[in-house]
């Protein structure tokens, strides 16, 4: 019969999706201080201030002149953050990072099962601190699967200023950390949106369905958040290190200014399939002056503008799914700015009456009143087409029974 360990290495190993990552026990040291990890080795800390767990690897090759990239990763349920760790380093992904991958504090022993809590985002910023504190660190990335794919969006929502990208995987978008809540901080919303998104969600994940994925990701899009991609595999199931962890990274260092060749590469791939946003902005992170790609994309953006200028004319139920769209790939572009703005000075007028509307209309259905309920999401689109609210509006009213 087999051990417990062992099942539950295999339970595991399915999640992360190669049982290769488990192979022997070594167990890294034991250091107070993240500094004293030389390059080349994983130390086991506990953070100073608020005392989480976490396994830190430092490259091998780190460039203590220029700095590093610091990506710190959030495991799934019952897991520890050393075997996400050993995923990254058998896949070969960011081996010229600093990986950092704390423990969730619900879990007594570091190497078992641990779980993070709807509190645990402040340990995580603390643990981030303390390691952009001890290296020089050139950009920070947060991530996370599955129980700590929801734990990234919250982790952003609320610390934004550590962070440079993200990588929420197979998780979703808590209602305390959706983005709308800060609508009355433009302060906060503007840090916010600095974060590159990079939503990872496979369609054919059993465990968390891929709608909560899509929604984390509308989420933003809701928002107005122009680096944002969602990475959407058919074939994907909840396995971890089945994802496209390493295009994400691409995508993320791109959006950042991280490698210039690279990001000229891909920018140009991307004016091929349209994504004219991410183009502009790979442009201007690398400051990289490509004319031709310039124009391109600021032509574009004066034709898209022209036609969503004449379709926000009609109705909030044709208009806004293109809308939300247009805001994604061309909201950042010159072309749009008058358009966006003239967009959210109606929806700060309308920002009240949307968020009552859809109260009551949520009310509704809770009391088994659908067709009331519908009528008032309807009023919505008529009232407050504009806000925030008005997408779950389209969303539910298409999906109507």
């Amino acid at each position: 019969m087999p051990s417990p360990t062992s099942i539950l290495r295999c339970a595991a190993a399915w999640v992360l999706g190669a049982a290769s990552a488990f192979a022997g026990d070594e167990r890294p040291s034991a250091f107070d201080a993240p500094s004293k990890v030389k390059p080349g080795q994983v130390g086991l800390l506990k953070s100073k201030d608020m005392g989480m767990g976490y396994f830190l690897r430092v490259p091998k090759k780190l460039d203590t002149k220029s700095g590093a990239r610091l990506i710190v990763f959030l495991h799934g349920s019952n897991m520890n953050g050393l075997d996400y760790l050993r995923s990254f380093e058998s896949m070969n992904w960011a081996d010229d990072a600093l990986l950092c991958c704390p423990n969730g504090e619900q879990g007594s022993d570091p190497f078992g099962q641990n779980n993070f809590t709807f509190g645990s985002a402040p340990f995580v910023a603390d643990v981030t601190r303390e390691v952009q504190k001890a290296f020089k660190t050139k950009v920070t990335y947060v991530g996370g699967h599955s129980q700590g794919g929801f734990l990234t969006y919250s982790v952003i929502t609320h610390f934004p200023e550590l962070y440079r990208g993200a990588l929420p995987m197979a998780g979703d978008c808590w209602m305390q950390n959706e983005p709308n809540l800060w609508e009355g901080q433009p302060e906060v919303l503007e840090k916010q949106r600095r974060v590159a998104l990079a939503v990872i969600h496979g369609k054919a994940d059993p465990v968390v369905d891929f709608s909560q994925g899509q929604h984390g990701y509308d989420c933003f899009r809701a928002m107005g958040w122009s680096k944002l991609r969602l990475f959407a595999p058919a074939e994907l199931g909840h396995q971890f290190m089945l994802s496209p962890v390493q295009e994400a990274l691409d995508w993320l260092d791109a959006m950042n200014g991280i490698d210039e060749k690279r990001a000229l590469e891909l920018a140009s791939r991307w004016a091929k399939d349209g994504e004219w946003g991410w183009v502009l902005q790979a442009l201007e992170s690398a400051q990289a002056s490509q004319p031709k790609l310039q124009k391109d994309a600021e032509a574009a953006a004066k034709q898209a503008t022209a036609e969503i200028s004449e379709a926000l004319e009609g109705p909030a139920r044709e208009w806004l799914p293109k809308w939300l769209e247009f805001w994604r790939v061309y909201g950042a572009s010159a072309p749009a700015k008058s358009v966006v703005k003239k967009y959210l000075e109606r929806r700060d007028k309308q920002r009240g009456d949307g968020a009552r509307l859809f109260e009551e209309a949520r009310a509704l259905f809770q009391q088994e009143k659908k067709d009331e309920a519908y009528a008032k999401l309807e009023k919505l689109l008529q009232e407050a087409p504009c806000t925030y609210e008005a997408y779950y509006a389209v969303s539910w009213l298409a999906a109507r029974k």
